[in-house]
Parts: C-alpha cells; structure tokens; sequence
C-alpha cells in the first residue's frame, strides 16, 4: 500500500495494525509477518471497508481464529481481516419454519464469534445440536467454510443459511440447500463465488433439551478429546484430513513417524496427526516435516494426506 492508502485505511479502520507478527495469530505459534491487520468487532463497517479495498485493488484475506492457520516466512502484502464477537451476536429468533424440523429453534449467530462461546451459550439455552464442537477452537466463520466437524456431526448438518459480503461489499444470503458440504469444506454455488466472499454470519437450527443432557454429551467429547488429543502445545489440531475410509492419525503411527523431528517441529508422540511447535519452530519447519509425512504415507500407500490447515505463501522475502 502507498503512504495515501495506508492514511486512509487508518481513517476507516483506526484499530489497524501494521507489520504484525502472525506467530501471535496461530495456534501453532509461529508465521511470517503481514503487511496490515485489522480486527474488525462490527460487521456492520465492512460493507464500506470492502468496496473501498475494492477501488483501490488492494487485496485482502479474511482470518477466522487462528487454529489452523500458517503464515510463510516473510512479508505478506495486503489487507488480512480478523473477524471477532462477543454474546451480543448470537441471537435466539423465532422456531424454525418450512426448512426445518417441528420444535426447533433458529440461532442468528455472527462469523467472529468464538465457536466455545456459542456452545456454552447452547448449553445455558437449553439447546441441542453442537455438542460435537465442544473443544474444537476457532470462529463460527471458519467453522462454517471448512464445515467443521468431529464425532460424526458437522456444521453443514445445523447450518440453514449463511450471510456473506461479496469482494465489493454488497450483502447477500445463501441458504444451506443452495450450498454443498463437503468433507472438511463448504462450496458455495457458482454465481456467490466469482470473487471471494466474506462470510458474516449463519442461521442455525438447534433444538430445545435438558440442560443436563446437554452437559453429558458435551463432557463425553471433551473426555474421548483429552484421552486422544495432546494438550496445551502448539499445534493447528487435527493437520490432515481423513482420507476416504481411514484415519490420518493410524497410518502416520503405522508409518512409525510418531515423535518425528524436524527442527523444532515433531509429529506428536501422543497422537500422529498432530503437529506441535516444540518451540521455536520456524513455518518452514513445519512444512518440511509435513512434506516428509506425506511422501511417507504416499511410498507405503499410494495416499497423498491433504492438510487442513490453511498456508499463507509469501511472494515477497
């Protein structure tokens, strides 16, 4: 950006920050350095901010909560955009109508709420349907692009329609029959995708229940997460997807590549499909090891792991 852009970006988005560290934005503690970051706690702003980036053909990257993220070492050029929320953005509104089953209620929840916000706002609501996310990290908005998921549930499965903002900043509402959940990803139909879209919001469909039977579901999960999952290093979580009919974990373990170094990166000796910073891990490092383990599990079964995390490549160092 020129020095007229930047004084004008900081005059639509005064919280801007400039040369910032993503290590401070990952899970996995470590990243490059990007040009501009806004946090941005009202969506109502970005209408205005998108069309302006738009004029000017600045580019721009949306942020969901840094869970599975990497930045490349280097400088990221452009504007990268961190959406936040707080529990004035969920909204219980009336039972659901045509598109959805008899008792259940609609939940207007806005992108950069935090997904264990909401789940705990379910639980103290009496309402049922996201028990799955508990302990899964990250925004609603990311959520809903990858269609999160685990224990058999996903987003897509609760999901009755997403609010986005198109690249120039017109808003426009999708619902979940127009939309294709995938393993780990959300498509939206061709004719909302010709640029990039901004997601802001969801509609969810989630049904009334026994507060208790709500916590018991959700201390199941949290307990198979704490048997299964390392806790408290830096990682990105769950770093491949499962391939068709197998696990990504059992054939990295089967493999032998548990506890696998490379600098300050190591496959997790408590579960194969994490990746964890020892500390001080460089994004580099991270990508080797991750390359080793997928030509690993392609030699011995001709399976090529796909990430989940989202990598940010620099084109300037």
């Amino acid at each position: 950006m020129n020095s007229a852009q930047k004084k004008e970006l900081a005059r639509l988005c005064p919280s801007v920050q400039w040369q910032v560290d993503m290590a401070r934005f990952s899970s996995l503690r470590t990243g490059g350095t990007v040009e501009a970051l806004v946090e941005v706690d009202d969506c109502g702003s970005l209408p205005g901010l998108l069309g302006w980036l738009a004029q000017e053909e600045i580019t721009w990257q949306v942020l969901g909560g840094g869970s599975n993220i990497l930045f490349t070492s280097g400088l990221h050029q452009g504007l990268f955009i961190r959406l936040r929320g707080g529990l004035d953005d969920i909204v219980l509104s009336q039972a659901s109508g045509t598109d959805g089953e008899a008792g259940e209620q609609s939940v207007e929840v806005q992108a950069g709420v935090s997904m264990s916000l909401l789940v705990a706002w379910c639980l103290r609501q009496g309402l049922s349907g996201l028990e799955f996310m508990a302990g899964i990290p990250g925004t609603v908005g990311g959520a809903v692009a990858m269609n999160a998921g685990a224990y058999g549930g996903s987003m897509g499965d609760r999901l009755a329609a997403v609010q986005l903002l198109d690249w120039q900043g017109n808003a426009m509402e999708v619902p979940a029959s127009a939309l294709r959940f995938q393993y780990r990803k959300t498509t939206l139909p061709p004719e909302c995708c010709r640029e990039k879209c901004l997601i802001t919001g969801a509609s969810l469909h989630l049904k009334p229940a026994p507060a208790a039977r709500i916590k018991e579901a959700m201390h199941e999960v949290f307990a198979q997460r704490k048997a299964k999952h390392p806790a408290g290093v830096a990682s990105a979580g769950s770093f491949f997807k499962n391939p068709p009919g197998d696990y990504a974990g059992r054939l990295i373990e089967e493999a032998g590549l548990k506890g696998y170094r490379h600098g300050q990166a190591m496959v997790s000796a408590m579960h194969g499909n994490f990746i964890i910073n020892r500390g001080g891990a460089r994004p580099e490092d991270i990508l080797s090891l991750m390359r080793f383990v997928q030509k690993r599990i392609y030699e011995r079964h001709g399976i090529m792991l796909e990430p989940e995390v989202r990598f940010f490549e620099c084109t300037e160092e």
